[in-house]
């Protein structure tokens, strides 16, 4: 998930927020997830170090993010991921032909 989405804001987290929360909290999941530019990514973990509202919701999607990882280790079947691989590679050849 790309981090421009407005719906991360978590009920309640703007109450104590200031004027760039709105913006932070849009950028959270990018930022969990190591998606960020460097610059955007200071700006985030700045604005989370000096606003507890915005620090307890990363908190939130952090172990949101670890829980997932824990309970989602399975892998697919190795004839599906060959299926997959083989669609792709059609798919490829298709479009460069």
């Amino acid at each position: 998930m790309k981090g421009d989405d407005a719906a991360a804001v978590a009920p309640g987290a703007e109450a104590g927020c200031g004027p760039n929360c709105e913006q932070a909290l849009g950028r959270l999941f990018a930022y969990v997830d190591s998606e960020l530019p460097a610059d955007d990514a200071a700006q985030v973990r700045a604005h989370v170090e000096d606003c507890r509202p915005c620090l307890d919701e990363m908190a939130v999607e952090t172990m949101l993010k670890e829980l997932v990882k824990r309970c989602c280790q399975e892998q697919a079947p190795a004839d599906l991921r060959l299926k997959i691989h083989a669609r792709l590679t059609e798919i490829r050849v298709t479009r460069t032909v």
